[in-house]
């Protein structure tokens, strides 16, 4: 099996926040994340990349 084969470990939203390094990491993962869902490390990733790649409207 390859790694793109094996089944990527998800985790919920608390366990993302509570990781996160600081507290601006922590209010982005809350605004992102859905509660009651799981992701993967790398669905995180593209949705935080996603978010801070938004336009700022004015």
């Amino acid at each position: 099996m390859t790694t793109r084969e094996t089944k990527q470990q998800k985790f919920g939203k608390e366990a993302f926040v509570n990781a996160a390094e600081n507290n601006k990491d922590q209010f982005i993962l809350q605004v992102v994340l859905e509660d009651g869902k799981s992701y993967t490390r790398e669905e995180v990733a593209k949705l935080v990349k996603a978010w801070k790649d938004k336009e700022v409207k004015q």
